[in-house]
């Protein structure tokens, strides 16, 4: 595709349509709080062809989180051996576990935070898949990829991006924002030397003319 130089934002609903149906996508866990929070924890730094077997596994062995939150701490490192950081997830799984089945998944991002291992992006990530709750999810790759599709500025925090993804977007696109723009960085928006001739976007972005 030819750049058109003169773009300097992204259309929003035609570059959602255009990752919709580069990048289909079945969440995992949705429509059950408990599994969409550890699932997220044990995301962090892994990709999903990893996370996922991984989940499958610790939850065959433990389908509630009371019994994972009682299993042994060295039979947890053992299933989480093919992630990243397993030791670390070990810790926070079985704390979150603990956390939550005495007081169950929270439903607000001020009470999902305070939950061990969860963070801003897993906090919007329960809402939207596991509670059904509109919430848009930003970490590296959203932040990142939103001021290459011009949506927002170097001058902006994460809650800032998120704020103002929430306004390009309508309600019902919110809970896959962060799926299609994490697909887009890992496949070929990168950090260092971006693949733009291959992506999707390339004719309606402004990155390759205004990096």
């Amino acid at each position: 595709m030819k750049l058109n130089m003169q773009i300097a934002f992204a259309p929003p609903e035609e570059t959602y349509l255009r990752l919709r149906r580069k990048y289909p996508f079945t969440p995992y866990g949705k429509g059950n709080p408990s599994r969409v929070l550890l699932s997220c924890i044990l995301s962090a730094r892994t990709k999903d062809e990893l996370t996922y077997p991984t989940a499958d596994e610790l939850f065959k062995k433990y389908p509630t989180p009371k019994e994972l939150c009682s299993a042994p701490p060295q039979d947890v490192e053992t299933l989480l051996k093919p992630l990243g950081f397993f030791r670390q997830k070990a810790k926070h799984i079985r704390e979150a576990a603990c956390f939550i089945s005495e007081k169950d998944v929270p439903k607000t991002t001020e009470e999902l935070l305070l939950v061990p291992g969860i963070g801003p992006k897993c906090a919007a990530i329960v809402r939207a898949f596991g509670w059904g709750i509109p919430d848009i999810a930003v970490d590296t790759h959203v932040f990142r990829i939103s001021k290459r599709l011009g949506w927002t500025t170097s001058a902006d925090t994460l809650d800032q991006t998120q704020k103002k993804l929430k306004l390009l977007f309508p309600i019902n696109q919110w809970v896959f924002i962060n799926h299609l723009v994490v697909s887009l960085g890992r496949d070929v928006c990168r950090p260092q030397r971006p693949l733009c001739n291959l992506c999707v976007l390339s004719d309606i972005c402004p990155y390759p003319s205004n990096p």
